[in-house]
């Protein structure tokens, strides 16, 4: 009986975290003023009509409306509920294998949110929000320099140079080749966080999944002129990185 309430608290904090995680997705990449992480309360992106309480509720708010507005019919876009369910599964996996009481356990599914935040941003704008980024270098230096968090702090330090550096020299010797840029700075701050946190060594591999991703998505694309997601790539490719760094550390 415990196990079956302690995952049912678990999904409804997923569903929460993930309902936030929607709400940041659709607001960090806007310009407008009047808009922000803060303020106004959730609404209809459509025709603007502050969403009931009920609605409001993880999992249950896209269940009662049927996926339509009450207000407009227009379409909820699936995505909101997609993010409920794939960080409650992120988060059941992670506490699957570490403590619920643990606050690294907690600190973790933060990293994790915010790298899927940054992905599914960056997959739908082909933008990333330099704050999350800035909070991923931080926190990564911190933890690492404190508790040695996932590596050790010169491994972190080397990991934030690296995984910069090495994004930044690429699109340096694209421009010279085709006299603009290829890659994003925003790409150089990710890949900076992500190396900060997990360390120059994760570097390599974290590179190799994200641009995988990366590409895979060009190929199924039928529009060659598109730029690639390349933060996409990055954050899930990072979020993958973590669960076999906490499934090989746990086992």
């Amino acid at each position: 009986m415990e196990l079956v309430l302690t995952t049912l608290l678990l999904i409804s904090i997923g569903g929460c975290f993930g309902s936030f995680a929607s709400s940041l997705i659709y607001r960090l990449p806007l310009q407008e003023n009047e808009i922000n992480i803060l303020k106004p309360r959730s609404f209809c992106p459509q025709c603007k009509t502050q969403l009931s309480i009920i609605q409001l509720i993880p999992f249950i708010g896209f269940l009662y409306s049927r996926g339509v507005c009450l207000s407009c019919n227009a379409k909820i876009n699936r995505l909101y509920f997609y993010n409920e369910v794939i960080i409650a599964v992120f988060i059941l996996y992670i506490f699957s294998k570490l403590a619920l009481t643990d606050l690294s356990s907690w600190l973790i599914v933060l990293i994790v949110i915010s790298l899927y935040i940054q992905s599914i941003i960056d997959f739908q704008t082909l933008h990333l929000s330099q704050p999350i980024s800035a909070i991923l270098i931080f926190s990564g230096l911190m933890l690492n320099i404190s508790i040695e968090f996932f590596t050790v702090p010169l491994d972190s330090f080397l990991g934030l140079t690296l995984g910069y550096g090495l994004l930044f020299c690429i699109n340096e010797v694209y421009k010279m080749i085709r006299s603009r840029d290829g890659i994003g700075s925003g790409d150089f701050l990710l890949l900076g966080g992500i190396g900060s946190i997990f360390g120059a060594s994760a570097i390599g591999p974290i590179l190799l999944i994200g641009s995988s991703i990366s590409l895979c998505l060009y190929a199924v694309n039928k529009n060659k002129e598109e730029e690639l997601p390349l933060g996409f790539g990055l954050g899930i490719g990072a979020i993958f990185y973590c669960f076999l760094f906490i499934f090989f550390s746990i086992a």
